[in-house]
């Protein structure tokens, strides 16, 4: 059997027991497309698959505001507490991490699985919520260029 299919049926698995089902849907949905033989889509996904994904996922963000759900009075409002500030410097600091994970995950997609562990040991141990590779890949390249600073202190 090809390496690539036993990959993927592990990456299901382990989404399946995490119950992290963007990563279970992703890995079946690239399995069905490599018994269909439809490998030719694989370049064109690889290539753009970060980006639909994050352009479905701020659509996704955004639909409340386009169902009417909040109102300029209310995002203006909700800017000015303590949460909003905190809210707004929160996602200056995730979205310097994401980039560094977007950058991690095109140069080097073979993290994946580490992060996807990483994510069931979050899970387990701490109790939390799969975030995404995003974020997991950018705190990882911090702590990698940490370890690296570091290192060459000691030397």
């Amino acid at each position: 059997m090809d390496q690539s299919y036993i990959i993927l049926l592990i990456i299901l698995a382990l989404g399946l027991i995490i119950k992290n089902d963007s990563l279970a849907i992703s890995s079946s949905f690239l399995i069905f497309l490599k018994l269909l033989k439809l490998d030719i889509l694989f370049p064109k996904l690889e290539a753009n698959g970060l980006k639909i994904g994050i352009i479905i996922l701020t659509i996704g963000i955004l639909t409340p505001i386009a169902a009417g759900k909040y109102t300029l009075n209310d995002i203006l409002a909700s800017i000015k507490t303590p949460l909003g500030i905190s809210a707004i410097l929160a996602g200056a600091f995730v979205i310097m991490f994401t980039r560094g994970g977007y950058e991690l995950l095109t140069s080097d997609p073979g993290v994946v699985i580490p992060i996807v562990f990483g994510s069931i040991i979050g899970l387990v141990v701490f109790k939390g919520v799969p975030v995404g590779p995003l974020i997991s890949s950018g705190m990882a390249l911090v702590l990698f260029n940490l370890y690296k600073f570091v290192e060459k202190l000691w030397r």
